[in-house]
């Protein structure tokens, strides 16, 4: 459903829920905090815009010294092309002749970059690439512990890095590795060791390469959970962090010193005993996958449950006396990601009031 603009200076009070809000104050204050810390080290911060979805969120990164965008997803890219942001990297393998036919497509407006981990998928993306008398950027994306995509530091890594700096239609610019099994444990003390070993493995795979005879201008990895290791990591040239803008419940547990902005406003709709409270925002409005939703300013309140339209609240103090129906509550969801691609628009707030509405253009955009 399309949200008319004229909802623009409307009060809280009024928002028909569930609804997808974000703290203006609590975003800027994220975007300065994270911008002055990759200032300060002369780094390069690539945020990645699958944690919002977002271009008004993506400009506003750029804004405040991004030097481009990150994307999980081929359509995300082309939702924030669209938006007119044009240094773009893909951290993703683009695979198949429909795909290819659009990262091509996207390359001619903007400045495209894509990861790679295997000699065929470089082949089809040089053919493409010729096919259109265009250059393709690509990363090597390396295996750094996380055991999904990329290959282990080893010889194949130097071949196939020869192979793309050969290849007409490819430019070859660097590395990229993903220490997604380590970001977001809780103890800082497994966390921040891990972190550095897998940045390691990065930086001596760097080595190897530019060992090789092959220069390597970016050295990319690393999220929120470990930003300011990788920001001060000889070697590393990039770091794209993205939950930091929002926040969630389970990076908030890591006390990295980023304000929460993402919230799900929903409306109290039942009240069938003294200690249970029913709100209408369920598994359809916030995601449960890294745990339930906080209830946000109420202690006294746990979501235990989620059912498709329903969050399914219990005191932990006894009788509930001051939530009547009509009431608002706002969940802080568990996992921001996948919360945020339930909505189709987020309500920005200031001083208890949407300052502006803007559209999740990326999503659903899963191809």
């Amino acid at each position: 459903m399309q949200i008319p603009q004229d909802y623009v200076g409307m009060p809280r009070a009024e928002i028909d829920t569930p609804a997808l809000l974000v703290d203006m104050e609590a975003l800027e204050s994220n975007l300065e905090k994270m911008a002055a810390c990759f200032r300060d080290a002369g780094k390069n911060l690539r945020p990645h815009t699958k944690s919002h979805k977002t271009p008004a969120i993506a400009r506003l990164q750029l804004d405040a010294g991004a030097i481009g965008i990150t994307c999980a997803k081929l359509g995300e890219a082309e939702a924030m092309a669209d938006a007119g942001i044009s240094d773009i990297l893909i951290a993703n393998q683009i695979v198949g002749r429909r795909k290819l036919a659009r990262l091509l497509a996207l390359a001619e407006r903007c400045n495209i970059m894509v990861a790679v981990d295997h000699p065929d998928n470089l082949q089809d993306l040089a053919a493409a690439a010729q096919s259109r008398h265009t250059t393709l950027r690509v990363l090597l994306e390396i295996n750094i512990g996380h055991n999904r995509c990329g290959l282990r530091r080893g010889p194949q890594v130097v071949e196939l890095a020869r192979q793309a700096a050969a290849l007409k239609g490819i430019g070859f610019c660097g590395l990229m590795g993903y220490e997604g099994h380590i970001i977001d444990l809780d103890d800082s003390s497994r966390r921040d060791p891990g972190a550095r070993d897998c940045l390691q493995q990065l930086v001596d795979t760097r080595a190897d390469v530019e060992a090789a005879g092959l220069p390597v201008d970016i050295c990319s990895s690393s999220g929120t959970g470990d930003y300011y290791i990788a920001v001060t990591y000889p070697g590393i040239t990039e770091v794209q962090a993205g939950s930091y803008a929002l926040m969630d419940a389970a990076y908030a547990r890591l006390g990295l010193g980023f304000r929460q902005a993402l919230t799900v406003l929903t409306t109290v709709s039942s009240r069938p005993a003294p200690d249970q409270v029913i709100t209408d925002a369920g598994l359809k409005s916030v995601t449960p996958e890294h745990g339930m939703p906080l209830v946000r300013d109420r202690d006294d309140l746990e979501c235990h449950a989620l059912s498709e339209e329903h969050g399914r609240l219990r005191s932990t103090r006894g009788p509930v006396t001051d939530l009547q129906l009509g009431d608002l509550l706002e969940f802080i969801p568990g996992h921001g990601c996948t919360t945020v691609n339930l909505h189709d628009q987020f309500y920005a707030m200031r001083n208890g009031r949407v300052e502006a509405i803007w559209n999740i253009a990326a999503r659903g955009k899963v191809r």
